[in-house]
C-alpha cells in the first residue's frame, strides 16, 4: 500500500511540473504577442483560458500533496481547492467571453 501511495505522489508531483512548464511557456508567448497588431488565433482564444485551467490544476494537485501543514491546520488546503475550482470556473468564462467580444 505504502509503494502505490508513494507511486501516487510521484505522479501528482510529474503533472504539477508540467502544468508549470506549460504555464510559463503560454505566459511568454502571451506577452511576447501583447504588443503586436496581429495576434495569432491562440493568443487571442486561448492562451488565458489554458493557463487558468493549469493554474487550477496546480492549486488542486498542492493541496493533495501537501500532507500537514506545520501547524496542523488544514483551513489552507480546503481553500486551495475552491481557488482551484474558481479558476476552472474562470477559464470557461475567459474562453466563451474570448469568443463573444
Amino acid at each position: 500500500m505504502q509503494k502505490k501511495n508513494k507511486g501516487m505522489l510521484l505522479a501528482f508531483r510529474i503533472i504539477i511540473v508540467i502544468a508549470f512548464i506549460f504555464v510559463v511557456t503560454c505566459t511568454i508567448l502571451y506577452f511576447m504577442e501583447v504588443g503586436k497588431e496581429e495576434k495569432s488565433y491562440f493568443s487571442m482564444h486561448f492562451a488565458v483560458p489554458t493557463i487558468l485551467f493549469f493554474v487550477g490544476v496546480i492549486a488542486i494537485m498542492l493541496c493533495t500533496l501537501s500532507k500537514k501543514s506545520m501547524t496542523g491546520e488544514s483551513k489552507g488546503d480546503s481553500m486551495m481547492i475552491g481557488v482551484g475550482l474558481l479558476l476552472f470556473l474562470c477559464s470557461i468564462l475567459s474562453l466563451i467571453f474570448s469568443y463573444l467580444l
